[in-house]
């Protein structure tokens, strides 16, 4: 889990210096201010309209992803605690039930990780489209589905100007 850990890491600072040009002698960005609230998104949900001061919609981001990270930290307790009575069960009929509510809470933490990865997406979708409005067509974000016949391959590509 560590060791995952650290390779997140490393990539997302990978990623970082390459999205800031460090390295490759790309010209700046014509408004560093549109670069930081891009970031800012990436990094916690509503920063990024805090930066550009969208304050009741940066309040909504955060409050939402915050409200489903204690929903996951809440399940992972419970489900970790009926775990370990399932565990100790004396008894078949008290395993099958301790068995059932550990699997009731994981899917409560699958869940509420699912809408904490949707309230991020919905973040980034409003940080662009608030882009694209405030600093033109030029930056924005693309979408560009695409289908190989031949290898039935199906898939999507995202262009992010800036």
């Amino acid at each position: 889990m560590r060791r995952h850990a650290a390779l997140l890491l490393l990539l997302a600072l990978f990623l970082g210096r390459s999205l800031r040009g460090e390295g490759s002698g790309d010209k700046p960005p014509e408004d560093p201010r549109l670069r930081r609230a891009l970031e800012r998104s990436l990094l916690f949900p509503g920063l990024g309209q805090l930066a550009e001061k969208q304050y009741l919609k940066a309040a909504l981001f955060a409050a939402a992803e915050v409200a489903c990270l204690a929903l996951v930290a809440v399940n992972i307790g419970k489900g970790g605690d009926a775990y370990w009575n399932y565990r100790g069960a004396a008894t078949p009929a008290d395993a099958v039930r301790w068995r059932s509510e550990t699997e009731r809470y994981d899917r409560r933490r699958n869940a509420a990780i699912l809408a904490a990865a949707g309230v991020w997406v919905l973040n980034l979708i409003d940080i662009f489209v608030h882009a694209k409005k405030k600093y033109g067509r030029a930056k924005s974000l693309a979408l560009h589905p695409f289908c190989h016949r031949e290898s039935h391959a199906f898939g999507a590509g995202v262009t992010c100007r800036f």
